[in-house]
């Protein structure tokens, strides 16, 4: 298993997810929360055609579940990527805990801002970034987001398929790998196979930027 937070204390209900196993699938009736304390995993939503997009990878320190507060049932499947493990939240004791401890009410609302913001940062990366830029920008977050959970920020190894990363981008299997030699031969990234090294941070930070 992938190292991550401590594991939760004594008395907290834990859940590991294996590799290619679901924590929840969409329409699942909503009950919980979920505190991803180490591994990671990627949210999927299918359409009624049958086409994947995924939503988001969620790493350690991420708060999973959001998607089923609005109707009662998960939107999303989430997939683990590696082998995970969990901590569930029960939704209705996070609720009853926040009417007396404003805290607590205060970091659900942030971690459900969160959600929406990156969904909003998602539209416009894929209405206003070329190829490039796309991929500039998903690894930029990638490597802020490990940076943020003690990890190394320049050199790590993707835990995703380039089939997931285009269908997170919006984009062909092919334009991403074009992509990833672009930047490779720019000398902006070390790309072999899912390890990078990030050689050009500033470089990385402005494409993804749109600059």
């Amino acid at each position: 298993m992938a190292a991550g937070r401590p594991p939760p204390a004594g008395g907290v209900t834990r859940r590991i997810v294996h590799r290619g196993q679901s924590l929840y699938r969409a329409g699942d009736a909503f009950a919980n929360l979920y505190q991803l304390y180490a591994g990671s995993m990627k949210l999927r939503i299918t359409n009624s055609a049958g086409m994947e997009q995924i939503a988001s990878f969620p790493i350690a320190g991420a708060l999973l579940g959001l998607d089923g507060i609005d109707t009662g049932h998960y939107a999303c499947d989430a997939i683990a990527l590696e082998d995970s493990l969990t901590c569930i939240l029960p939704f209705a004791d996070l609720v009853a805990r926040s009417r007396a401890d404003a805290p607590s009410a205060l970091q659900l609302s942030r971690a459900i801002a969160q959600e929406t913001n990156h969904y909003r940062r998602l539209i416009m990366v894929l209405a206003g970034m070329n190829s490039e830029e796309r991929v500039a920008h998903f690894l930029q977050d990638i490597s802020e987001r490990m940076a943020a959970g003690g990890y190394s920020s320049r050199e790590f190894v993707l835990k995703m398929t380039r089939a997931d990363i285009a269908r997170y981008l919006g984009m062909k299997i092919e334009t991403v790998s074009r992509a990833f030699t672009r930047l490779h031969l720019a000398r902006i990234l070390d790309v072999r196979g899912r390890h990078l090294r990030i050689r050009d941070p500033d470089a990385l930070r402005r494409l993804g930027a749109g600059r």
